[in-house]
């Protein structure tokens, strides 16, 4: 896995604040040859295709000019999608009350996988309740034991 500069993603992250855009996350990794930068942003009543492009302009105009990209590669900015992961803490706060599936390294009463509504986050482990279950619907799960947690689509 490659690392991307912080001052790179602080200055991305600058660049999506001023189109009114919040950074979700930045994946930069080596697919053969070439580098994948992926930008995932949203913003409030999401994102759209013009809102991708311009960002896509600035840091692609950007990344030229301080040539941080070793050779050729790939940048794609996107929103995050309807079943977007959370990367950070903030994500749990944000998403209270939110149906989310969450998978754990390790079993919470039996289970690896997790999906009910974001009850409480309190910095240290959330309550998933899962209103299914007709007893202990309720989750604790360590934020250290969590290996994955997104955004379950609601239909």
């Amino acid at each position: 896995m490659a690392e991307l500069p912080a001052h790179i993603e602080n200055e991305i992250e600058t660049m999506a604040a001023a189109e009114g855009l919040e950074l979700v996350h930045i994946d930069y990794r080596r697919m053969g040859k070439r580098f994948l930068l992926r930008v995932d942003v949203d913003k409030e009543g999401g994102v759209t295709i013009d809102d991708c492009a311009e960002l896509s302009h600035q840091v692609s105009a950007y990344l030229d000019v301080e040539d941080v990209v070793p050779g050729e590669y790939e940048l794609q900015v996107s929103s995050p999608g309807l079943d977007r992961q959370f990367y950070r803490e903030s994500d749990y706060e944000k998403f209270l009350g939110r149906l989310v599936r969450v998978k754990t390294a390790v079993a919470v009463r039996g289970l690896h996988v997790i999906v009910g509504r974001l009850a409480s986050f309190d910095g240290e482990k959330i309550i998933v309740i899962d209103p299914k279950s007709r007893n202990q619907n309720e989750y604790e799960i360590s934020l250290g034991d969590i290996r994955e947690a997104r955004l379950e689509v609601e239909i």
